[in-house]
């Protein structure tokens, strides 16, 4: 049995306000720097955008628009600090204007400090109650803070302030696949990804959610279509991998997952996805490596252990089988499979004790599971305890009446008890199942 993980990446977008602030009393050379640095701005050169700021607040110290500017300049530069203390300057100057507190949200959401961003955001909406930036950068924020609910109800009101509104849209709907309700995300983060169809995390959050939906196809061609966007982002190729997998074209799968290796090797959960897909292509000498690779980079993943020790399985090396199973149980001892394995790896390595006692484990996790009783019953005839074994093969019939070769082991198992007439009856009942089971001579 193979294990299998999805990843899910939800992406919220915030952005900077656009409501205008009135400038009054202010220099014609202030405003003029003022506007060369929002061109820069709107550009992505900070370092002018930010110089020119600074230029204009030279001549005016008391200019909120520059000060708002400098923030956003200084925020987008990574200076989250800084820009909140610009804004702080600027909302003394300009207490009413909502705009300068959603930036000062922002920037304090990107800074990581959520409550402080939430309540910039609900001052914002003081002042400024039809504000959908700031309900969308208010819900942003509420999601960060695990108040899911809050956060859906803010980007709702967004939505209501303005029904195009691509970002709120992409963010209601990932906050509901975050929720696990895909079938409710994907209609907001399609509408979204319509209106912004270049913007890559739309795109990567709608395929993430057309994959949850159980729709793989369209998830591939929504995940192809990211890859040639971001063609060098590892995340896109994995994805595309996973997706691939689950349509069971592992030779795609297997392309992608390598291609997002390439670019980033250090990856032990794609490791362990592209071996698991080596695994379904019988490949089990690559898939080994795969999950030992991962298992350097990770070594008490779970699924790298246990896949690991299924592939030394696959290969009858049950001498390295039977420690990957018993380390895979130690990670997760609510997985009993881990110990189906074991046992199944001691048994077909004539360690007949060791099997048993792992059985014996076994048996109270899986009680109604008829090849557990036929193979604890195999184990224990090896070991000659014929009398346990009779029981434990009785007890696979009992699950599984139709279980010929249950029957014919627990035949065998009467012989060695001397019950004869017994014996006779289940080598009849055996082959009456499967005609290729014959009595010994």
């Amino acid at each position: 049995m193979l294990l299998r993980r999805s990843i899910a990446v939800a992406t919220l977008s915030v952005c900077f306000s656009l409501l205008a602030i009135a400038n009054t009393n202010v220099s014609p050379e202030a405003v003029k720097l003022n506007h060369q640095g929002l061109q820069h701005l709107q550009k992505k050169q900070y370092d002018q955008a930010i110089a020119l700021f600074r230029q204009a607040l030279q001549l005016e110290p008391a200019f909120p628009e520059a000060l708002d500017n400098l923030g956003k300049a200084l925020d987008a530069s990574g200076n989250d600090a800084e820009a909140v203390a610009d804004f702080d300057k600027a909302i003394k100057i300009a207490p009413e204007n909502a705009n300068l507190y959603a930036d000062k949200g922002l920037a304090l959401f990107h800074a990581g400090k959520y409550e402080d961003s939430a309540a910039a955001y609900r001052q914002a909406l003081e002042h400024h109650k039809d504000f959908p930036e700031a309900q969308n950068g208010l819900g942003a924020a509420l999601v960060h803070l695990n108040k899911t609910d809050e956060g859906i109800a803010a980007f709702r009101a967004a939505i209501a302030l303005n029904p195009k509104y691509a970002d709120a849209l992409g963010n209601l709907g990932s906050a509901l696949l975050s929720q696990n309700k895909p079938g409710e995300a994907l209609p907001y983060l399609r509408k979204a990804h319509s209106l912004r169809p270049d913007q890559s995390d739309l795109l990567e959050n709608y395929a993430h959610t057309l994959d949850a939906a159980g729709q793989p196809h369209e998830a591939i061609a929504a995940y192809h279509q990211l890859t040639l966007k971001e063609p060098n982002l590892p995340a896109p190729w994995a994805h595309l991998g996973y997706a691939y997998a689950k349509t069971k074209n592992l030779n795609k799968a297997v392309a992608a997952f390598e291609k997002s290796l390439s670019l980033k090797s250090d990856q032990p959960e794609v490791l362990v996805a592209l071996g698991q897909a080596q695994l379904d292509q019988h490949k089990n000498a690559l898939a080994i490596a795969s999950f030992e690779k991962a298992l350097a980079l990770k070594p008490d993943d779970f699924y790298a252990v246990y896949n690991l020790a299924t592939a030394f399985f696959n290969q009858k090396d049950f001498a390295k089988s039977a420690p990957y199973y018993e380390k895979a149980y130690s990670l997760k001892p609510d997985y009993p499979d881990a110990l189906v394995g074991l046992a199944a790896s001691q048994l077909n390595a004539n360690r007949f004790d060791a099997a048993i006692a792992t059985y014996q484990k076994l048996v109270p996790l899986k009680p109604d599971d008829p090849n557990v009783r036929f193979n604890y019953g195999t184990a224990l005839f090896n070991g000659s305890r014929f009398e346990e074994a009779a029981a434990s093969f009785r007890e696979a019939i009992r699950l599984n009446p139709q279980f010929a070769q249950a029957h014919y082991n627990l035949a065998q198992s009467l012989l060695r008890l001397n019950d004869t007439t017994a014996a006779n009856s289940e080598f009849a009942a055996a082959r009456r199942l499967d005609p290729s089971l014959t009595p010994p001579k």
